[in-house]
């Protein structure tokens, strides 16, 4: 699947420092340049969905199912002999609702999606909750919202776990793979929530480099819908 990622981020596109190891105090906060149109578009706050923002979301999602990386999940879930993925559009039809199906959160209104969790972030009395997409992360740093206290680990330039401050609400750990496409986000997460969920459920290498990815669904309005799905090192 990595070497079909076509849209990751070369070496030279972006440029990476890991500063010092988590501390109270910020840090330099990670430099990068990478940042893929269809993203930036739908990067904000989880309105309601309807109208224009539906027809976004849903190019969004149609492109990153008509990639050679999603081809391959969708193999590996029929060799898996996964239910929903029989055919193509069957399979899509499951995950626009496992992903963009709204739920709520700790008993507040409906309106959280695994999409707004995993690839937006949101805020919950005080504490940043969710957010696992690099690109995000660049483009919040680029708007000087972000504020870098550290990291606790990392593997390599190609994940890591670490502490920051978003505008003023608080990740006290959190992470995401670096230099990875959002197809390729998209199309791993998904594989690992469907097949081998739960803690560190999910193992698989990138570059010779063996990683994890932790992943929970919970029911929803519309049937199966995605907690979250994040990278564990």
């Amino acid at each position: 699947m990595r070497a079909r990622d076509v849209d990751k981020a070369n070496a030279d596109d972006y440029t990476l420092s890991w500063g010092k190891e988590e501390t109270d105090e910020p840090d330099d906060a990670i430099e990068s340049i990478f940042s893929p149109k269809n993203l930036i578009k739908v990067c904000s706050d989880e309105p309601e969905m309807t109208g224009f923002r539906k027809a976004q979301l849903q190019q969004v999602f149609n492109t990153w199912t008509n990639t050679s990386v999603f081809n391959l999940a969708f193999n590996y879930l029929q060799q898996k002999g996964y239910e929903h993925a029989h055919n193509i559009d069957a399979l899509k039809e499951f995950l626009w609702n496992l992903w963009f199906g709204t739920y709520s959160r700790c008993d507040g209104p409906l309106g959280s999606s695994g999409w707004e969790h995993v690839f937006i972030g949101e805020w919950k009395d005080r504490i940043v909750d969710g957010q696992h997409n690099w690109q995000r992360y660049y483009l919040l740093q680029k708007s000087n919202l972000i504020q870098y206290y550290g990291y606790y680990s990392h593997v390599a330039n190609l994940t890591g776990t670490f502490k920051y401050k978003w505008d003023s609400e608080m990740k006290r750990k959190g992470g995401f793979l670096i230099g990875t496409s959002p197809a390729f986000d998209f199309s791993l997460l998904t594989v690992c929530a469907l097949v081998h969920p739960g803690e560190n459920g999910c193992h698989y290498s990138i570059d010779g480099h063996p990683l994890d990815i932790t992943s929970y669904t919970q029911p929803c309005g519309a049937g199966t819908c995605l907690s979250t799905a994040y990278p564990t090192n």
